[in-house]
């Protein structure tokens, strides 16, 4: 519920147009922080628990005046980015696929062909 709340505030703080410059940091012994700033045509708000999860987002207006959006996450899973301007990876081929495979196997022929004791 604790992080609901907090992509909203995030959500909120990105979202409105920049006043200025703005800055606001608060954090406890236990771990746990908050920081918003907005700075020019830059924001971001950060978020952290005493067990090291982050929530948080930025944006920035790029160089075609286009507003740039990213919301993520950071804990166990690594950094989680979400954004429509993330591409998506591209698929193998068939093709690609098959000589992915060929090569795997070319590499695993030759590590079985090691002498016993080397190591990588």
């Amino acid at each position: 519920m604790n992080h609901l709340l907090v992509i909203a505030l995030v959500i909120a703080v990105i979202s409105a147009k920049p006043q200025g410059n703005f800055v606001s940091v608060s954090q406890d012994t236990l771990g746990n922080y908050n920081f918003k700033y907005v700075a020019g045509s830059v924001a971001r708000a950060e978020s952290r628990d005493s067990y090291g999860n982050v929530v948080g987002a930025f944006s920035y207006i790029d160089a075609n005046g286009v507003l740039r959006e990213t919301q993520f996450t950071s804990g166990v899973d690594g950094y989680q980015p979400i954004s429509d301007d993330i591409p998506i990876p591209v698929v193998d081929t068939p093709e690609v696929a098959q000589a992915k495979f060929a090569h795997l196997a070319v590499l695993h022929a030759a590590y079985l062909r090691l002498p016993t004791g080397l190591s990588f």
